[in-house]
């Protein structure tokens, strides 16, 4: 893996598990073992290597988007994109629009640009994997999509802090509970 990578990798890792302002170029040089002018290099400021993160995470969910669409059980979606968050919920980490939130104002333009992106990109995917999915029978629940979009995400984010200070078994209920509830029918 290529120094770029390797400083990419550990700084989203940080991101997730510190918090941007948490860590500096000298944390990152002394842990990949190089001097901290390679990490200059490689990103000039801080805010060039938050962008790189962020843009990096928005490819992943990219990725995953193309991938889970081709799914045509709506619950199945929902439990992959839940299972997403497990992932961090296991390592005691943060989703990044979570761990942007705490440093935001810190943050330049371009890198809110990238944040507020993010943000949209996925909400925007729940929507119409709900809004979908309410059409198709496979869910039920009140209100609009993008509302229980919003429900969602802000549910899984939040599930991820929880894990790190209860342990990872309250993501496990919770994210059980919100496809249960996605889900079950109530009596009109």
């Amino acid at each position: 893996m290529s120094t770029h990578d390797l400083i990419l990798q550990l700084g989203q890792e940080l991101f997730r598990t510190k918090g941007f302002n948490a860590f500096s170029y000298y944390d990152l040089a002394e842990a990949l073992k190089v001097r901290p002018s390679a990490i200059h290099y490689h990103f000039p400021t801080k805010d060039d290597l938050a962008h790189a993160i962020i843009e990096q995470e928005r490819k992943t969910f990219h990725a995953f988007t193309e991938k889970t669409d081709r799914l045509t059980d709506y619950r199945l979606r929902m439990r992959r994109f839940i299972q997403s968050f497990a992932v961090h919920a296991e390592a005691h980490q943060l989703c990044l629009v979570g761990a942007s939130g705490a440093d935001y104002d810190s943050f330049g333009g371009a890198v809110h640009e990238q944040i507020r992106h993010m943000a949209t990109e996925i909400i925007t995917w729940l929507e119409s994997t709900l809004k979908e999915g309410r059409a198709a029978g496979t869910f039920a629940f009140q209100g609009s999509a993008h509302t229980r979009a919003l429900l969602v995400v802000t549910n899984m984010a939040a599930s991820l802090h929880l894990a790190r200070i209860l342990g990872t078994q309250e993501f496990k209920r919770l994210s059980q509970q919100l496809l249960t509830d996605l889900t079950t029918r109530t009596p009109s």
